[in-house]
């Protein structure tokens, strides 16, 4: 389910929610107004992304050589 932006005109709230479908509706948690506005929501990694940890080499441990992380099917030349 994505997460949407919205914002309430009648009471200026801004919120977030999970909408399973984008025509469903919702209503503002604030004032209970249901003609609230969708926003442009931007995907924003975090600032901490370069510091995840690359688990990639320890497939080469547990598995054969021969056939790569997918079983040969990605095309990655391991």
């Amino acid at each position: 389910m994505p997460v949407y932006e919205f914002a309430c005109p009648a009471c200026d709230e801004r919120f977030e929610e999970l909408v399973r479908r984008f025509e469903d509706p919702v209503a503002c948690p604030s004032c209970g107004e249901r003609e609230v506005e969708r926003r442009l929501s931007v995907f924003a990694p975090s600032a901490r992304a370069a510091t995840v940890p690359d688990y990639s080499r320890l497939a080469h441990h547990a598995r054969p050589a021969a056939g790569g992380c997918c079983g040969g099917a990605c095309g990655h030349a391991h």
